[in-house]
């Protein structure tokens, strides 16, 4: 049986995108992450964060940086009761995995057995939609308004634009 999944972005997503976040004490939670977080749990959805992390490429920090914050934040959602089933990044600018390439997508699909007709993304960038080439259904996104221009062609058929992450949360209390 195909698991469905539930794909965060993180940075703008889980914690307020402040540029090049790495490490604990830069983090500010996005509140409604947690009653998303926690309804995708109730309703027996993976939860999986895809986080392009260019800062490593740059020398801005390193993969271990990364591995830590991941660690602390999977720490404090546990306490919270709630669970992330798996963290993917990409440091390369030039890579298959970074989104908007679906390489981190159909990893995590790979590795859990995913069905993602049945699942969804949060993003808060246009290259949080997934390209394809008709090999693959990418998940439903939600793109929430903040820093970034979040158009996208597909806006109305699998992407839709939200004002708020709290927003989503409610959209998602019909789908999930």
């Amino acid at each position: 049986m195909k698991e469905k999944a539930l794909f965060l972005d993180r940075d703008g997503i889980l914690n307020v995108d402040k540029g090049y976040v790495y490490k604990w004490d830069d983090i500010i939670w996005n509140d409604d992450i947690f009653d998303i977080i926690k309804l995708a749990n109730e309703k027996d959805y993976l939860v999986i964060v895809l986080t392009n992390q260019s800062g490593i490429h740059k020398g801005m920090y390193t993969r271990d940086d990364v591995h830590i914050l991941h660690e602390k934040m999977n720490d404090f959602l546990i306490k919270k009761d709630l669970k992330i089933t798996d963290w993917f990044y990409c440091a390369e600018m030039d890579s298959m995995d970074r989104k908007p390439n679906p390489g981190m997508l159909l990893k995590a699909q790979l590795k859990y057995n995913i069905d993602l007709a049945k699942s969804y993304m949060i993003g808060d960038k246009a290259t949080d939609v997934f390209e394809t080439d008709g090999t693959f259904i990418r998940p439903r996104t939600f793109l929430v308004k903040g820093q970034y221009a979040v158009t996208h062609p597909d806006v109305g058929s699998t992407v839709s634009v939200h004002d708020t992450l709290g927003d989503v949360s409610k959209e998602l209390r019909n789908l999930l």
